[in-house]
């Protein structure tokens, strides 16, 4: 399937689920840089590496785009974002964090650079972080910064709760998760994985 097929099916499914903000992961593209798409969608990117690896992105509606504050490439694993939303300022933190399998000093550099761009939000500012799954570290990273795991606080049955599967269908995990400050988790609706999504 070409790039361009995939973002038109993102775009589908963004207006089917009724989705503003959309994080991804493992966009692969080898650049930085912003796009508009059909209907004013507006896609940010941040570089894959020289292997077509990795790249994260932030895909929003045109309503959310108009209340961007400013966004920042952070590297091929980091995408930062700023909005203005109703007496408060949203920061949102798109991740893909590297796999169980990665490197220790891949994953400790990575946590690393993820701890320096969380410090720089003020505490009275809300803020999201929507990051793929690395163990007992991202349990570590929530509770050394106060944050509670989104999909944790809803009760739902696990096929609401699967966010990957094995391409022969047999084998399901949550490996994509929600984290928010902990002083805005009443804030927090409802966290759910839709089956008929496929971005």
């Amino acid at each position: 399937m070409s790039q361009l097929s995939k973002t038109e099916q993102v775009l589908r499914e963004m207006k089917q689920y009724n989705i503003d903000i959309l994080a991804l992961s493992e966009i692969r593209w080898k650049a930085v840089g912003q796009e508009t798409l059909d209907h004013g969608y507006v896609l940010l990117y941040s570089r894959g590496d020289n292997h077509h690896q990795a790249g994260v992105g932030l895909m929003m509606s045109p309503a959310a785009y108009r209340t961007m504050l400013k966004w920042t490439p952070i590297n091929e694993r980091i995408l930062f974002a700023r909005f203005a939303i109703t007496h408060t300022k949203l920061s949102v933190i798109v991740c893909y964090a590297p796999s169980n399998e990665a490197d220790d000093d891949v994953k400790d550099s990575f946590y690393e650079t993820l701890q320096a761009v969380t410090k720089d939000i003020p505490n009275m500012m809300f803020y999201v972080l929507l990051i793929n799954e690395n163990g007992a570290l991202l349990v570590d990273f929530a509770l050394s910064n106060d944050l509670v795991v989104g999909g944790t606080l809803f009760e739902y049955k696990n096929v609401h709760k699967y966010t990957w599967t094995s391409p022969d269908g047999s084998t399901r995990n949550q490996i994509d998760h929600f984290l928010i400050a902990r002083r805005w988790r009443t804030s927090l609706l409802d966290v759910c994985g839709y089956r008929g999504a496929d971005a």
